[in-house]
């Protein structure tokens, strides 16, 4: 009984595998629904005007920003599922959710940006540091596709 529970859950997931559209990413109007789902959740944690959140948005990352803006990035990668369990940016989850979200013409110049600021936050002790310093790394690397809340 249990050999044919077992083989009825594998054909159900293949069959499902087969019948998933090959590509499952996000559309761009999507993506900026996202962006601000995200926002809307780590904004009001932190200390940070509008006006620094839309820096922020624009891919400006001040070199000496405020603690509540480095907690703000971190939460806002803890909300896309690229952090490890001590708060660091994991280059395989971050390289899963390019794969599985981004439009395929994002997906070269956003690897590209992982790949160079991969060990950014080897720099810095603090989680929150760490976080900040490697997005504003990938806005500096591409700031013509650099997506953030």
């Amino acid at each position: 009984m249990i050999k044919i529970r077992i083989v009825t859950l594998l054909v159900a997931v293949l069959l499902l595998e087969t019948l998933r559209p090959s590509d499952a990413a996000m559309t761009m109007k999507q993506i900026k629904e996202s962006m601000e789902t995200m926002r809307k959740a780590c904004a009001p944690k932190f200390d940070v005007p509008e006006t620094t959140l839309n820096d922020l948005k624009a891919g400006n990352f001040r070199p000496d920003a405020s603690k509540d803006e480095k907690c703000y990035a971190k939460c806002i990668a803890q909300m896309a599922g690229t952090l490890t369990k001590k708060g660091e940016i994991s280059f395989s989850k971050t390289t899963a959710q390019i794969e599985a979200l981004l439009p395929t013409e994002l997906k070269a110049p956003a690897k590209e940006a992982l790949k160079a600021c991969k060990e950014v936050h080897t720099d810095y002790k603090d989680s929150c540091d760490k976080v900040y310093y490697s997005v504003k790394c990938a806005a500096d690397f591409n700031r013509d596709v650099f997506i953030f809340p």
